[in-house]
């Protein structure tokens, strides 16, 4: 057998074990600690994190090497537990003991880390949550686009992004960035019209009532603009800074309802789920209409744009009609 230890951060329960059906945690008491800190770095073990175990069966096909079912898996927990509730539980190091009996350190990954490990937004369960949990685990990982490419590309910018420090007082928001990917990903493949598309098709993946659209649509729009005012080489304004810190909870919890709906609802085919997309929301041709005006008025050259109205007119101008082919006359009289 394989047996996975995982030091596990920004996680709190007022129970000191918790069990979720094939993997428990552990709050680290002193003794496990002394008896951690020889099995791991000494710099690794926090007294307040908490102990994940797993076990996994022996593989004949994979003798001496850790079987990739492993590393996937631990993703996999790590990716539905912060999808579960909203928290920044953080995965720093693990350890896998061999089925010989000795112990590997699989090399360092972006999903597991210590770089947020004193968030405020800690996970916090109950046994109860546990059973909660694991029915909503089995739930998603049955969706038909669980291994699709785009909730790929979602699930690792999420998890990118819950990996890293969130702080905007200091500006340390580049978590958003990640999230605005994540979702990108899974609702709006198209090149155009991506704020719109966005925050429309997530407001209309998760409710069906106007209000709760409404207000999921504003959290992304909001979510858009910071990430625009960062990858654009922009800082933020104090504005921005405020309505994160004001509505830092509220985004987390939205961005998750997204991504939730999105594995639950959209195909995994790419040609069907951009029909489904398209058909929750897409630009009106007014808008399209407005965009192309605005770019044509933004031409600063009279020539360029003299040229440019010529060729929209020529593409107004209606087809020209063709006189009946004379019966006579075959094309090498022409």
């Amino acid at each position: 057998m394989f047996k996975v230890f995982i030091l596990v951060r920004n996680f709190h329960s007022p129970l000191d074990r918790l069990e979720f059906g094939d993997f428990t945690a552990i709050r680290i008491d002193y003794p496990l600690y002394c008896e951690l800190r020889e099995q791991f770095s000494s710099q690794d073990v926090g007294q307040n994190d908490w102990l994940f175990e797993k076990t996994y069966p022996a593989s004949s096909a994979c003798v001496g090497c850790i079987p990739k079912q492993i590393p996937d898996d631990i993703a996999d927990i790590l990716l539905l537990l912060r999808l579960f509730k909203v928290g920044d539980v953080a995965f720093v190091t693990h350890r896998i003991r061999m089925p010989d009996g000795e112990t590997q350190t699989p090399s360092p990954s972006r999903l597991m880390n210590n770089v947020n490990s004193s968030s405020v937004l800690m996970t916090d369960l109950t046994q109860e949550d546990c059973e909660r949990w694991t029915a909503f685990a089995k739930d998603v990982r049955a969706s038909r686009s669980w291994g699709s490419q785009w909730f790929s590309v979602a699930r690792r910018f999420f998890l990118y992004g819950g990996a890293k420090e969130f702080n905007p007082m200091w500006d340390e928001v580049d978590r958003i960035v990640d999230y605005a990917t994540a979702l990108e990903a899974a609702v709006a493949p198209e090149t155009d019209f991506s704020r719109r598309r966005m925050s429309f098709r997530s407001a209309k993946l998760v409710s069906a009532d106007p209000s709760e659209q409404e207000a999921i649509a504003n959290i992304v729009k909001r979510l858009y603009d910071v990430r625009s005012s960062i990858v654009h080489g922009g800082s933020l304004s104090d504005k921005q800074r405020q309505w994160l810190i004001a509505n830092c909870h509220e985004l987390e919890h939205r961005v998750r309802q997204v991504l939730i709906a999105a594995i639950r609802n959209v195909p995994s085919d790419e040609a069907e789920r951009r029909t489904m997309l398209s058909i929750l929301y897409d630009p009106a041709d007014s808008d399209r209409g407005q965009f192309a005006l605005q770019k044509f008025q933004e031409i600063r050259t009279e020539p360029v744009r003299t040229e440019v109205a010529a060729r929209i007119s020529a593409a107004l101008a209606p087809a020209p009609k063709h006189s009946p082919k004379n019966p006579e006359c075959d094309a090498d009289d022409v």
